[in-house]
């Protein structure tokens, strides 16, 4: 078995209720605090008027930045950067999705060190500088940002999605509050589904072999998505079925996944970087779009992971069928076509999934840039 290693100095608050501790925990790590959210929901909600009194109330000053987009672009987190140094924030708050999330890492590390966020995407900035202190609170279940030290942001100008990874962008603290994910809308909720299954999925068919504890662990956070998600659209009141899914999002983008031996590659998400750098489509959206191709062009090497995967967590004899009517049951059974993108962009977006996701090529079937086309073209 090869070697593991587990880091995740993250310190977890989780459970209905626990946003409440917003202002005793971030009191342990500065006194100004620059609070980066998104769209106005955050506002018509009332969270973010509860977390700037939940700040003020312990001697905390916060400065507002709500301009995060989905797909957080380059220059939105460098503006928010200026803004975090000029008013001496010491720490960044993330209270939003997986964007407003891995906005706020990017931003603490930006802030930092002054130099753009990109340079550190292409290794040319100081990577030892140490990020301000960041506190992630999600407000929806997907990304699992708030379990790790990844961010994935978007250079408009070159249309380049990449990850991000450093050593100083943990959270120093994660406030996982499934009542915050109450108000989400059922779209956004299912598209949030999607992502978590795909973080589970991608690993485990991937994976070269079988592990007990490594499979179980997985075939558990995807049978509670797989049967909670349905539940949660059809009653978007439901705080039990609402944890589960934060309980499995916040799983399923950590490092918990991997225990037990685990390995895989998430070359899904790679090859979907590329639709939504182009199209800004939502993640989720890309994802549902081409996981059944993906998982077709994956067979030949991966049959009995995937048979595993119909018996485990489906309780099917066909995985992939399996997952096709999930996707139909949520409604997430997405066409490219449908999402706007355009034949002749193939054959750029496949340059694109290489260049800006070189994982890809570790693919258990080798993906390059005819067969990520082709892809593309059966998932049209």
């Amino acid at each position: 078995m090869s070697i593991s290693r587990f880091h995740m100095p993250i310190r977890f608050i989780i459970g209905q209720g626990s946003f409440a501790q917003l202002g005793r925990e971030a009191a342990r790590l500065g006194k100004t605090a620059l609070l980066v959210t998104g769209s106005c929901s955050m506002r018509s909600t009332g969270m973010l008027e509860k977390a700037s009194g939940e700040l003020a109330a312990n001697g905390i000053t916060a400065v507002v930045f709500d301009k995060v987009e989905p797909n957080p672009r380059t220059s939105t987190i460098d503006a928010a950067a200026k803004i975090a140094r000029d008013n001496k924030a010491d720490i960044i708050i993330g209270l939003g999705g997986g964007s407003v999330m891995d906005a706020s890492k990017c931003i603490a590390l930006a802030a930092a060190g002054g130099e753009p966020i990109f340079s550190y995407c292409q290794g040319k900035a100081n990577g030892k500088i140490k990020a301000l202190a960041i506190v992630a609170i999600p407000t929806v279940a997907a990304s699992g940002s708030e379990a790790n030290n990844g961010a994935v942001i978007t250079n408009w100008e070159t249309h380049e999605k990449v990850v991000l990874t450093h050593p100083s962008i943990y959270p120093a603290i994660s406030i996982v509050d499934p009542t915050l994910t109450l108000t989400v809308p059922a779209r956004t909720t299912a598209q949030g589904g999607v992502d978590i299954f795909c973080h589970l999925v991608e690993a485990y068919v991937t994976a070269h072999e079988s592990t007990l504890i490594n499979d179980s662990l997985r075939e558990a956070s995807m049978r509670t998505v797989v049967e909670t998600l349905p539940e949660v659209l059809d009653r978007l009141d439901d705080i039990e079925g609402r944890s589960k899914l934060t309980w499995a999002s916040t799983i399923a983008c950590s490092q918990f996944s991997s225990l037990g031996g685990g390995t895989g590659l998430m070359t899904l998400h790679g090859l979907e970087h590329a639709l939504s750098a182009i199209y800004d489509m939502a993640h989720g959206d890309g994802l549902a779009a081409l996981l059944i191709e993906w998982m077709k062009f994956t067979l030949p090497a991966r049959r009995e992971r995937i048979e595993k995967l119909g018996q485990n967590v489906f309780g099917a004899s066909d995985g992939i069928v399996a997952t096709q009517n999930w996707l139909h049951k949520v409604g997430m059974d997405r066409r490219l076509r449908a999402l706007g993108v355009k034949e002749a962009d193939f054959e750029a977006l496949a340059d694109n999934a290489l260049r800006t996701a070189p994982w890809v090529k570790f693919h258990p079937v080798p993906l390059d840039t005819s067969s990520i086309i082709g892809i593309y073209k059966k998932s049209y």
